[in-house]
């Protein structure tokens, strides 16, 4: 997608530590567009536009059952197909992104990196959205002779260039377990850490999201040990057996099975050659899925929009999006790998069949 800076605009620069009596690390801007705030994922902005002027134009045919024939209803209407698939992104390049935000962190002065046999008991990794198997993770750890609540403040006054504060907390910590490496954990009764964590403020093309946390606990003579996670979910490349040419389609099928006020379900068919070319771009602007999100919300209607082609022996597709922002689209029959942005065809499904409500 034009305007997505490459991710060689953000280089492993070193970690800056924080000199006596800076006030602040320096911020400047980000590195594209973020396709989703709070981990919920958005269409570009051509995308929802397109969708806001589905109804446009439309020309409804009666409900029922359509077949294929040889020749298209709306022979003499071409649209592109849609475009190039979505950039998609790759373990090699969640990682770089991640170590270069890694590097980003500004550390109290002092801070001594430390690489024990292993990770500290009561140092646990920070809890970040999960990303399945398209996830990258880079952490460090380090100790600081400062006391946990003056690390946490100093991470909050100095954010990372490119982001913004996301989190910060105080809770209760794991097991101190044995002595840390630097010598007998201070306080090891007290059982509380500190946490604090960041966002980019953009993001660049096929990554879905990213995040900088730090965890701190109790550390020898009175300092703390801190851990820094960067992790990064990259948007998986899609199949191009999904992308939806709309000059070989001659109409669009949307049904919505509804549960209120009663089970009920509506149907509306379209024929014009702009509603199928701006389904068509929406559909193929969309992202494969990131992950499976692990819960979804109570599912009270289930909506679907089946392409009929205009030729005998082509394909159907059928596209159902869920209520889990997901998108399963299946190709004679075949499902493809899942999209995302199921919210996004529920509402152009929802005004196309005058639904204002599904409660």
């Amino acid at each position: 997608m034009r305007g997505r800076p490459a991710l060689a605009r953000y280089p492993l620069t070193g970690r800056r530590r924080a000199g006596p009596g800076e006030e602040a690390a320096v911020r400047h801007g980000g590195q594209g567009r973020w396709m989703g705030p709070g981990g919920a994922a958005l269409l570009p902005p051509a995308l929802v536009a397109a969708a806001a002027v589905l109804i446009a134009g439309c020309a409804q045919a009666p409900s029922g059952a359509l077949t294929p024939r040889g020749r298209p209803a709306v022979a003499q209407v071409r649209y592109p197909a849609g475009g190039s698939l979505p950039p998609a992104g790759s373990r090699s390049r969640a990682r770089a992104y991640a170590e270069a935000l890694l590097s980003r962190l500004v550390l109290p002065p002092g801070a001594r990196e430390i690489r024990p046999r292993g990770v500290p008991q009561m140092l646990p990794q920070p809890e970040i959205a999960s990303g399945g198997t398209h996830r990258a993770d880079v952490h460090q750890l380090f100790s600081l002779r400062q006391p946990m609540p003056a690390v946490q403040n100093f991470l909050k006054a100095r954010v990372p260039a490119g982001m913004r504060l996301f989190s910060y907390s105080l809770s209760p910590a794991a097991d101190p377990g044995p002595p840390t490496p630097g010598g007998r954990t201070a306080d090891p009764g007290s059982g509380t850490g500190e946490s604090v964590s960041f966002q980019p403020r953009s993001l660049p093309g096929g990554i879905y999201f990213a995040e900088l946390s730090t965890a701190v606990v109790p550390g020898a003579n009175g300092g703390s040990l801190l851990r820094a996670d960067a992790a990064v979910i990259w948007y998986p490349r899609r199949s191009a057996a999904d992308h939806v040419d709309a000059a070989r389609f001659r109409a669009v099928r949307i049904s919505a099975a509804l549960l209120n006020p009663r089970a009920h379900t509506v149907t509306r068919t379209f024929t014009s050659g702009a509603v199928i070319g701006r389904l068509a771009r929406l559909l193929n602007g969309l992202p494969a899925a990131p992950y499976q999100p692990p819960s979804c919300p109570i599912i009270v209607a289930t909506f679907r929009f089946t392409f009929v082609p205009a030729a005998l022996a082509a394909p159907r597709v059928v596209v159902t999006p869920t209520g889990c922002l997901t998108v399963q689209v299946a190709v004679d029959g075949v499902d493809q790998r899942l999209l995302w942005g199921g919210d996004q065809l529920i509402s152009v499904a929802m005004r196309l069949l005058g639904l204002k409500s599904l409660v």
